[in-house]
């Protein structure tokens, strides 16, 4: 059947005569699938997929590489929501908000599968600066977020007030601050609280914003598990007029298995579509079993699968993807629309906006030729974080540094940027990262990665620059091919290691195998970083400790149970404990030894020039994002006695952070000539 040519896909009928049509037409068998936000299409029908999902915190998510469809499509990159925020600027924002729609949108026509129901924006209030996930929400006020967040949505959504550009899906409902232990935590929150902080910033964000769906979040509120608050449609449907609502990924397993609020997965999706939701996020097959079993238990019945198929499909139905005879214009966007001229000055100002100049004791602006020495690990990198897209260009401070127009203004040619004009003009500004260069000894050899990225024992030591990012996390990148260090997870036994005479009853396995072959500090478990033990044992991410394997050919991480466990102070957010190193047998000595001191070479440099510009801060992917939160806001150790060495050489210091979560900076407040 052509979907074409029935009553769905006229769009000269009323919105709710196709609804009807379609409900009427669909078996009970497609309804039970339809449940599923991954569930689209309707073969029988012919009518085409249409998924709900896809991440536009800042900019189109489109990393294909990851969901197997091949190459990345390169999006515009906004300053992350807390930046973008930052800006005050709603215009600006709803500006950003529509270069997002019209991206997504082209992605779509190009790969025609999800992301026309784009998961943003987070407008959860950030109560805990320690949260992982401060980076993806806009503030701690529900009238700030809520005005900035509205702005953002009626950029992506578009103004055809009958059709969608793109529906935005705000996440995550609500009272969602902590990042360990979320799918078993409970939130306690009073009636005020909940009126006039929590729920605010999602009413402005609907009924002045328009946002069309919502995504609940993981904990619980007040006992009630975040599937289940009936909150969803008793508020945020029928008074603020939200049109479908969504489970966050997996929740609808996890709420069976590890939080224990059902027995059974058939009992959690129909209590979900009871209070309110529309479909669940996760496995299509594992939804559809779970349906199967509501409907047969008689839980779940046909017409509470009516009545949130027909709120999807509404949604859908406003993309006007499903028009016989399309009249709005959001159908004609191509990939032309991706990363354009007009595109990349918008993300200039808004970045320019996002920029907050927190202290400047006279020294700014500085002199077109300034003799200034840029220092700091984050001088020249440009970070990716989890919910960003794949950005055309990366533009680090060093580069913007070394790079004027005629008038001696920033310009960055390549980031496609209009400001000023004359030709750009080159010069060098010195750079010292602050880091120090190290090499990994074992016995009287060295590791090395060999041709295919292992590392392994070697005659021949390969350098490797050490970056500390606190909380007991350490990255490390080779100074020849510029790769970083990550272990590859998986579980074997071991055999031939020095760590099979722990204690009785005791056994152990092969965690991963290390390599030196990663692009950038980007996987989802944070394997690119490692810890040092008390005693200078080198570790995975989990504090599992590094050996040699029997071959002497890799490096592995092996855990062994049966050792007794105490809470380290190293173990960081993982989850899970690091081994007291008392109790670890012998068999690991690798051991890290320093070539150069990256505070020294810093200290020379500051001590050589007239002005520091040094460039600190956090990576975004490191000690906290989503499933990690942060244990203090210090700032990171190493840096703070990088600045404090560098201020004592030369006290005329520029402070450039860059950092996507608070930091606690009391000295450098105090010492800092600029914090910018």
């Amino acid at each position: 059947m052509d979907y074409k040519n029935t009553p769905f896909a006229d769009n000269s009928l009323a919105l709710e005569d196709r609804l009807n049509w379609l409900i009427n037409e669909l078996t009970l068998d497609e309804k039970l699938h339809l449940l599923a936000s991954g569930s689209g299409s309707i073969d029988r029908l012919g009518i085409p997929p249409c998924y709900l999902g896809g991440e536009a915190a800042h900019g189109v998510e489109a990393r294909n590489d990851q969901n197997g469809i091949g190459d990345p499509d390169d999006t515009t990159s906004f300053p992350q929501p807390i930046g973008m925020s930052s800006s005050w600027d709603t215009e600006l924002i709803r500006e950003a908000g529509n270069v997002v729609g019209r991206e997504a949108r082209a992605v779509y026509h190009k790969r025609k599968r999800g992301g026309l129901s784009r998961w943003a924006p987070t407008i959860d209030l950030l109560r805990d600066p320690r949260w992982g996930r401060n980076e993806e929400a806009y503030g701690e006020d529900p009238v700030q977020v809520g005005a900035m967040s509205a702005a953002y949505i009626r950029g992506m959504q578009g103004d055809d007030p009958e059709h969608y550009l793109i529906s935005s899906t705000l996440k995550h409902f609500y009272a969602n601050n902590t990042e360990i232990g979320r799918g078993w935590k409970n939130s306690s929150i009073s009636p005020r609280n909940r009126y006039e902080l929590y729920l605010e910033p999602f009413r402005r964000a609907i009924e002045d914003g328009g946002a069309e769906g919502v995504m609940t979040a993981y904990n619980r509120v007040n006992g009630v598990q975040g599937l289940f608050n009936d909150e969803v449609k008793y508020i945020l449907k029928d008074e603020f007029g939200l049109g479908h609502g969504v489970s966050d990924g997996g929740a609808m397993e996890l709420t069976a298995s590890f939080s224990h609020a059902t027995a059974m997965i058939g009992e959690t999706i129909a209590t979900s579509i009871k209070a309110g939701l529309d479909a669940m996020s996760g496995r299509p097959d594992a939804v559809y079993a779970a349906a199967v079993e509501a409907y047969e238990l008689g839980i779940l019945t046909e017409t509470d699968m009516d009545t949130a198929i027909r709120n999807t499909f509404r949604m859908r139905l406003k993309l006007g993807i499903y028009d016989a005879h399309p009249v709005n214009d959001y159908n004609d966007i191509t990939e032309a629309e991706l990363c354009t001229q007009e595109n990349s000055k918008v993300c200039k100002a808004l970045t320019d906006a996002s920029l907050v100049l927190l202290k400047n004791d006279g020294v700014l602006p500085l002199e077109h030729n300034e003799d200034i020495v840029l220092i700091g690990p984050m001088g020249d990198k440009w970070h990716q974080d989890w919910y960003g897209g794949s950005a055309p260009v990366h533009v680090s401070l060093l580069d913007g540094l070394n790079t004027f127009d005629g008038e001696g203004s920033e310009q960055s040619e390549a980031a496609g940027a209009s400001a000023g004009s004359g030709e750009a003009s080159k010069r060098t500004v010195h750079y010292v990262d602050g880091c120090d260069r190290i090499r990994f000894k074992f016995g009287d050899k060295y590791l090395a990665s060999g041709d295919d990225g292992k590392l392994k024992v070697s005659e021949t030591p390969e350098a490797f620059i050490m970056e500390d990012w606190g909380e007991g996390s350490y990255t490390f990148r080779s100074e020849t091919t510029g790769k970083y260090m990550i272990t590859r997870l998986e579980d074997r036994p071991v055999e031939g290691i020095a760590v099979a005479e722990a204690e009785e009853g005791s056994h152990s396995s092969i965690k991963g195998t290390v390599y030196a072959d990663a692009d950038r500090i980007f996987s989802w478990f944070d394997l690119e970083v490692f810890r040092i033990d008390r005693k200078g044992m080198l570790q995975d991410r989990f504090g599992n400790p590094l050996y040699i394997d029997a071959e002497g050919t890799g490096v592995v991480a092996v855990e062994t149970a049966g050792i007794s466990a105490k809470d380290d102070a190293r173990s960081g957010n993982s989850g899970h404990l690091a081994k007291s190193t008392n109790d670890i047998p012998a068999g690991s000595n690798i051991t890290i030894e320093t070539i150069s001191s990256g505070i020294e070479e810093a200290v020379h440099a500051a001590d050589t020039t007239k002005t520091v510009i040094m460039a600190l801060g956090a990576n975004p992917m490191v000690n906290a994002k989503e499933e990690i939160d942060r244990s203090t806001i210090e700032f990171i150790p190493y840096q703070q006695k990088l600045f404090d060495a560098v201020y004592e050489a030369n006290p005329n210091v520029v402070v450039v952070f860059m950092s996507n979560y608070p930091f606690a900076i009391n000295e450098i407040n105090d010492k800092a000539r600029v914090i910018l």
